[in-house]
């Protein structure tokens, strides 16, 4: 078996309970489902556990201190962000070592160094300079604590503006940087598909047919795409259901 964990703090847990439907849809039980969280924030229905620690107010930190208090339950471990969905059963690249799966940035840009705050590392760089994976999908073969526990302590150490913003990112960057051979790679367009728009049914069943399995929805309309698309993905399964039977 192996287990998705995902980070949520906050009163509001409507996208990690989108993200926990499709998973259930998808893969029904045959999956751990662990949610990371703080001693406030309410369980999710349909997890199968609830880890509770105490944690930062400052989201990077708090989000690394999670990561790396979690002691692993299965032997493979898919960490992913709470704006997600599923559209197809997980299953990581075979390869029989322990060891960390990471997501490369696939789009590169400028980034804005004066937001959300001023940023003086982000002068002049691109987020592929500085950024070069993404933290919303990673793996893990093997107990990897110590690795998320380097993490967070490289986090500690940078100005408090990245325990606001950015930390787990950079942080990753600063501590894989002279060891990028030592590192697995998920394919982005598998594990974290991005989604900025609506998600029409034609599109859907092409990701689904092509053995895409999570979609990450980005941008200032985030809640209303995930939420739209999982009914839409609801929909879709229902139809392969009655095809079936």
């Amino acid at each position: 078996m192996i287990t998705i964990a995902f980070f949520w703090v906050g009163e509001n847990i409507d996208i990690p309970m989108s993200l926990v439907k499709s998973v259930r849809l998808v893969m029904g039980q045959a999956i751990n489902l662990v949610q990371l969280t703080n001693r406030e924030t309410k369980e999710i229905e349909g997890v199968t556990s609830v880890h509770r620690f105490q944690l930062s107010p400052k989201i990077m930190v708090a989000r690394l201190e999670a990561y790396s208090y979690y002691k692993p339950e299965t032997d493979e471990v898919f960490f992913c962000d709470a704006d997600c969905l599923f559209i197809n059963k997980l299953s990581l690249p075979c390869k029989n070592a322990n060891g960390i799966y990471l997501s490369k940035r696939q789009e590169d840009f400028k980034l804005n160094h004066n937001y959300p705050e001023y940023y003086e590392e982000f002068v002049n760089k691109t987020a592929n300079q500085v950024m070069p994976f993404l933290f919303g999908a990673l793996a893990t073969k093997g107990n990897q604590q110590k690795f998320f526990q380097d993490l967070l302590n490289t986090c500690l150490e940078l100005p408090e503006k990245f325990h606001r913003w950015y930390g787990d990112q950079y942080s990753l960057y600063l501590n894989t940087k002279d060891k990028k051979d030592s590192y697995l790679m998920l394919d982005p367009n598998v594990y974290q598909y991005v989604i900025k728009k609506p998600l029409l049914i034609n599109k859907l069943k092409k990701l689904h047919k092509n053995n895409v399995q999570m979609l990450h929805f980005k941008g200032p309309n985030t809640k209303i795409l995930l939420e739209q698309a999982f009914i839409l993905i609801s929909f879709f399964y229902e139809e392969l259901k009655s095809k079936i039977n």
